[in-house]
């Protein structure tokens, strides 16, 4: 539930590395260890993320039957984020 209300309200520019992150970790098969390293690359921390008007403490769960329909969504919401937030081209 945290992490579907982050999704839904005031995203930031950590939305992108948190959503980065977060494929990195679909795509590893849900290693937590990819995904804690991506958002660190990022300069995203389990701290700040708890600290969110929206916190998030819980680790992002992996379900696989659904991991390749959830990629998708979660690789064209990072295309709306980068759009939004770094300026990018929606095309």
């Amino acid at each position: 539930e945290e992490w579907h209300q982050k999704l839904h309200n005031n995203t930031s520019p950590d939305d992108v590395v948190i959503a980065e992150a977060y494929l990195a970790f679909l795509r590893a098969n849900g290693d937590l260890k990819v995904f804690y390293a991506s958002l660190a690359a990022g300069g995203v921390s389990r701290e700040r993320m708890a600290s969110y008007e929206q916190p998030i403490h819980a680790d992002p769960n992996f379900v696989p039957h659904i991991n390749q329909e959830h990629m998708h969504d979660i690789d064209e919401y990072l295309k709306l984020l980068r759009a939004v937030h770094l300026g990018t081209d929606l095309s």
